[in-house]
């Protein structure tokens, strides 16, 4: 099989890379440390893993570090060295990884938005077997990412070395049938309709919020409560911002010519997509009083503070709401 290595030969170019890759190196600590954390923090304390939301969140942080652990080092190194110092298995193993962590992540921000909305729409619905269909929801979406990070394994596209050749994804520049089929396919399940979920059910949302009756003081304050939760949609804006580039150079490549974009230009995509991985967990201890109520390393205040705060709003919280 061909391939797109570049051997860059200006030296001036190599430190451009080598300062990309360090600075993935940076990443990739950071990502492992931050990940590896919170998902440790919700492993050890099961009243967090009571509500239907975290354990969402959690879905999250595991698919974030195990790219951050097992991904982030094949292009950091590659950066570093200035070319692919891996075989093509290694290829194939560092854009599974990436494309499998993409999917899963997709779909459990989709999965967040709907429980949000399904909170917000039904806020007196009992928990009874919330948390055992999250865990399942969470299943069917891990199996259902790995499914198509497999199917160019069997045939059905392929993987292959994108951009400057310091990173891998799947094929997109073929034009055969093959090819072509693939990746409409993945573009319409993976991005465009998840993402039409996600505009959809926030949008509605934020409509109810401001179409209740004035005697529904409970619903009103519970409502004022869920707004204030803004984490859900910087989750959603942060994944958006970090993918979509990649997802418009994605297109590009896939129905146009593409002979006319810069090789360096068709790779910062790919490589700032990556950065994902380390801004839901960001976010989290940001935003989430229940993480940051656990975290070790939090300073007592803020512990102290978010206890006050729980027991202000105890008395109008659902054991499923994304608030607690």
């Amino acid at each position: 099989m061909q391939t797109n290595i570049s051997h860059l030969k200006q030296m001036e170019s190599c430190h451009i890379l080598r300062i990309f890759g360090y600075y993935f190196i940076l990443l990739w600590i950071i990502g492992t440390v931050l990940n590896g954390t919170l998902l440790y923090t919700l492993i050890r304390n099961s009243k967090l893993r009571q509500l239907s939301t975290n354990i969402l969140i959690g879905g999250l942080l595991l698919s974030d570090f195990i790219g951050a652990c097992f991904e982030i080092p094949f292009p950091a190194l590659s950066l570093i060295h200035c070319r692919w110092i891996f075989t093509y298995t290694g290829c194939v193993f560092e854009a599974i990884i990436s494309y499998f962590v993409g999917c899963s992540n997709m779909y459990i921000l989709c999965l967040i938005s709907i429980d949000r909305y399904s909170i917000m729409t039904r806020p007196f619905q009992p928990p009874s077997n919330i948390i055992q269909r999250t865990y399942i929801s969470i299943g069917c979406i891990y199996i259902l990412s790995l499914f198509w990070t497999i199917m160019p394994l069997l045939g059905w596209s392929s993987y292959d070395y994108e951009g400057l050749g310091l990173s891998c994804s799947i094929q997109w520049t073929e034009r055969s049938l093959n090819v072509i089929s693939y990746n409409i396919t993945v573009l319409i399940f993976i991005y465009f309709i998840p993402v039409m979920i996600i505009l959809i059910t926030n949008i509605r949302n934020h409509r109810r919020s401001f179409t209740l009756k004035v005697n529904q003081s409970f619903v009103q304050r519970r409502l004022l409560i869920e707004r204030r939760v803004l984490h859900t949609i910087s989750l959603v804006i942060g994944f958006l911002i970090a993918w979509t580039p990649y997802a418009i150079l994605v297109l590009i490549r896939a129905f146009f010519d593409a002979n006319h974009i810069p090789r360096i230009m068709d790779t910062i995509p790919a490589l700032f997509a990556k950065t994902s991985f380390i801004w839901n967990p960001l976010i989290f201890i940001v935003r989430n009083g229940n993480f940051r109520h656990y975290i070790p390393f939090i300073l007592n205040k803020h512990r102290s503070k978010s206890n006050k705060d729980a027991k202000r709003l105890q008395f109008c919280v659902y054991q499923h709401s994304m608030v607690k």
